[in-house]
This record gives C-alpha cells, sequence and structure tokens, in this order.
C-alpha cells in the first residue's frame, strides 16, 4: 500500500485548522475569564463598602461572563450572608467548592452560614477542612471554636481559641470564646484574663465589657460588675443585656430606684423580653409596689407561659428577703 500525498496533504490542512481554531477559543476563554475577574475586582469594593446590592450585581455579572469563576460564588455568598439570605449564601459557598474544592475559604464561609443556621455539625465539619487546606487559617479555628462552644465542647472551644490566638495574638473572637469556655467550667480568673485581652484589642467591643461584667459578677465583685455594665451601656447605649445585668446588681445592692430606671429602659428597647418583666416584677415588689409588680408577672406571663414555675420560685425568695 503507498501513502497518498493528496492524504498527507489534507491532515495537514485539517490539524494546522484545529490549531487556529483551538488557539482563538483559549484567546476567547481567558478573555472572558479576565473580564469576569474585573468584575469580581469590582464588587469586592462594594464588598468593602457594605454595599451588598451592587456587589452581588457585579458578582452575578461575572457569574453570567464565566461560570467557572469560584471567587464570583464565594464573594456573592458572602454579600447574601451579610444580608441574611443563609441559604443562598451556602448555596454559592457549595458551588463555589463544586469548582475548586481545594478553596479553604469557601470552606471556612459555608462553616460560618451552617453556624449562623444551628447547623453545628456542618459548620466544624467545613471548618476543619478549611484547616486540613491551610493549617494556619487562624479564623479557621476561632469559627471553629466558636461551634464547639455553641455545642457544649469546651474542651474543644479552649483548645481551637489556644491555637488561634497562637497564630494570631490579636484575635479578640479567640480570646473571648476561650473566655466563655473557661468561665462555663468555673475559671473565672482565666476568663476575665481573656475578657481583659479582647479588651486590649478592641476597647469598643462591647459584648467584651458585658461578658468580663458577668465573670466579675460571678466572682462576687459586684463593684467591678457594675462598672463594665455602665461602661458596656456607655458604648452602645441600646445594649438591653447590660441594662438588665445592671439592674441585677442594683437590685442586690438594694439600690431599687436605679433597677427599676434600668429596667424601665430595656423594656422601652425590648417590650418582648419576658425575664426583663419578670425582673422588673421582682424589683417593684421588694420597692413595696405590689401593684406594678403583679402586672410585670402577668405580661411576663403572656410573653412566656413556661416561666411560671421560675415566677412563683422568685416571688417566695423575694419575700424572704423581705422578711430578714
Amino acid at each position: 500500500m503507498f501513502i497518498d500525498l493528496r492524504m498527507l496533504k489534507g491532515i495537514g490542512v485539517v490539524s494546522v485548522s484545529l490549531m487556529l481554531g483551538c488557539a482563538t477559543l483559549i484567546h476567547a476563554q481567558a478573555s472572558r475569564a479576565q473580564t469576569a475577574l474585573s468584575y469580581v475586582e469590582r464588587g469586592n469594593e462594594w464588598l468593602k463598602k457594605e454595599d451588598w446590592e451592587r456587589a452581588i450585581a457585579d458578582f452575578n455579572l461575572a457569574i453570567a461572563t464565566d461560570p467557572r469563576t469560584a471567587r464570583a460564588y464565594n464573594n456573592r455568598g458572602v454579600a447574601r450572608q451579610a444580608k441574611g439570605d443563609l441559604e443562598g449564601a451556602e448555596a454559592d459557598f457549595t458551588r463555589a467548592l463544586e469548582i475548586d474544592p481545594r478553596h479553604s475559604n469557601a470552606y471556612h464561609n459555608r462553616g460560618l452560614a451552617r453556624h449562623k443556621r444551628s447547623d453545628y455539625d456542618g459548620a466544624i465539619a467545613d471548618f476543619t477542612r478549611a484547616l486540613e487546606l491551610d493549617p494556619r487559617y487562624a479564623r479557621a479555628y476561632s469559627n471553629r471554636a466558636n461551634a464547639r462552644y455553641a455545642k457544649g465542647d469546651l474542651t474543644g472551644a479552649i483548645a481551637d481559641s489556644t491555637q488561634a490566638i497562637q497564630l494570631n495574638s490579636r484575635s479578640r473572637l479567640a480570646h473571648t470564646t476561650r473566655g466563655l469556655a473557661r468561665q462555663k467550667r468555673g475559671d473565672l480568673s482565666g476568663a476575665i484574663a481573656d475578657f481583659n485581652q479582647a479588651i486590649v484589642i478592641d476597647p469598643g467591643y462591647v459584648e467584651a465589657h458585658l461578658f468580663r461584667g458577668t465573670a466579675h459578677f460571678d466572682q462576687g465583685d459586684l463593684e467591678r460588675a457594675l462598672a463594665d455594665y455602665t461602661r458596656a451601656i456607655a458604648l452602645d447605649p441600646n445594649f438591653v443585656e447590660a441594662y438588665n445585668n445592671r439592674g441585677v446588681v442594683y437590685v442586690i445592692l438594694k439600690n431599687y430606684e436605679r433597677a427599676l430606671a434600668d429596667y424601665d429602659r430595656a423594656v422601652l428597647l425590648n417590650p418582648l423580653s419576658a425575664s426583663t418583666f419578670l425582673n422588673r416584677g421582682l424589683t417593684r415588689l421588694l420597692n413595696g409596689q405590689a401593684t406594678g409588680a403583679e402586672q410585670d408577672f402577668a405580661h411576663c406571663l403572656s410573653l412566656d407561659q413556661s416561666l411560671k414555675p421560675v415566677i412563683e420560685q422568685r416571688i417566695n425568695l423575694a419575700k424572704r428577703w423581705m422578711a430578714k
């Protein structure tokens, strides 16, 4: 059998055509990818400005231009999560991972979304995978610690927080989570040390002042607890829990007028808090305002019927205290 030179020539022509076609396709794909990334970068600028709608619009354009842009899905998920769309955020992070299974940020971000949905096991699994991909991912340790704390795994929460602090000593979340876990384990001095450090890192961190106040309260140091709750209120005048907690301290100090002022403010800020009505009712009872106390207890029960035995127990304690 002889080689037909015409066939050889034909093959050569086809090969050149394929090469030219592939080059054109590669160029077009590269151009689309570059355009998509430009949309991603612009979307990131909107993220920094917390303009979630414009950020999402740009990430949508990036995805429409190049549906294989994992960063666009991940970052759109961040914007959706910031807007409270946890289901949409989780779907975006999952899609980013389908495109790029080694995207540690997408695992971390999906873990955050799952935590907010109270899926603590799913969150821990995602943070763990992020750490497998990036063992020095301090935020993944901090957030896994937070999820473990939410599950009641205090040992795991302390271990993860400690690792996060070793990687980033200025992580206020890691210090706070470790402080909360230590407090629950009865290590009040260790808890206060962690809350102190969180406040050093961020003096305006309202929750750290509240948490340190509760640790001082548990130690019986009412003066420092009062100072911490007052500082928390100064930082955030609408912080209901701080008013509630400071009111409790004032009641113990038998300064009922100040306690009532705090509970009145807390009720205005959150009229659906059954515990605030319970506390104000007890304070009114101790202050000789029986009618007002009955009204508060009735309102408390209208908000939460399950508190009936608690109200009865607290009333008996209050009466014994008044009899002393």
